[in-house]
């Protein structure tokens, strides 16, 4: 079942945003992973509202992609970068457009991501993909509260040999895969706003019930465990490569 990001767009980044965060670790892992440089074209596939184009823009010539007309709407309103409305299996671009596409946690929501990343090959000349390992992903309070979370999510995100090898498919040579530690300290009471408004895309895939029964659990069991600060630990890998 696919996510419908549309009705959501206008506080999308409410639970996601943290411009220090998107700075200091997506950003420079999609900027050093895929060897980006001052005044290269970037095309940001699956944009969302254009958190990450927004970043990039201040350096290079950037292009925000996105199936959704209302996440677009967002986007637009952080300027200056294009923004073009678009399926990500069919670019609507010429070859040899962009010199870096970047891909960040987009491949768990495409049908067809090796025919994503082959039309990405058509289009640029290196990739950064930003995803989340299943083999090794751990959620701490989260997998107690919402039990199906990572079965789902296990079933949706490749792993990282399929994404190697669908990179190598599609033409790139070499893939680079580096694994990142995210860490993120907020309040608990704004990590139970996140998942108030489901930040996590999957919270919209559980079984019925779930997720009212998982939100009051962590009501009740956050504070007591974590007082009023809450710290989110991760690992997200980043793949690179050149065709």
């Amino acid at each position: 079942m696919a996510v419908d990001y549309s009705r959501r767009a206008a506080e999308y980044d409410r639970g996601r945003a943290d411009e220090t965060t998107d700075r200091e670790f997506w950003l420079r892992g999609l900027v050093e992973v895929g060897r980006l440089r001052e005044g290269e074209r970037v095309l940001d596939v699956g944009a969302g509202t254009g958190r990450f184009a927004k970043l990039l823009s201040m350096t290079n010539r950037v292009v925000a992609l996105d199936s959704s007309e209302a996440m677009l709407r967002v986007a637009r309103a952080k300027g200056p970068f294009e923004c073009v409305e678009g399926d990500g299996h069919r670019l609507p671009f010429r070859a040899d457009t962009f010199d870096l596409a970047m891909v960040v946690m987009v491949l768990q929501h495409l049908g067809d991501y090796g025919a994503a990343l082959r039309d990405i090959a058509r289009v640029a000349h290196r990739v950064v993909v930003a995803t989340s390992d299943m083999a090794t992903r751990r959620l701490g309070i989260l997998e107690e509260a919402f039990p199906s979370l990572l079965a789902i999510d296990r079933k949706r995100f490749p792993p990282i040999p399929a994404i190697v090898d669908a990179l190598r498919a599609a033409g790139f040579r070499d893939p680079l895969v580096e694994e990142r530690a995210y860490v993120r300290r907020l309040a608990t009471g704004d990590q139970l706003d996140r998942v108030r408004h489901r930040y996590l895309s999957t919270f919209d895939l559980l079984p019925l019930g779930e997720f009212e029964r998982g939100l009051r659990f962590l009501e009740d069991e956050m504070p007591r465990r974590y007082g009023d600060r809450f710290e989110i630990t991760a690992r997200f890998t980043f793949v690179g490569a050149t065709r």
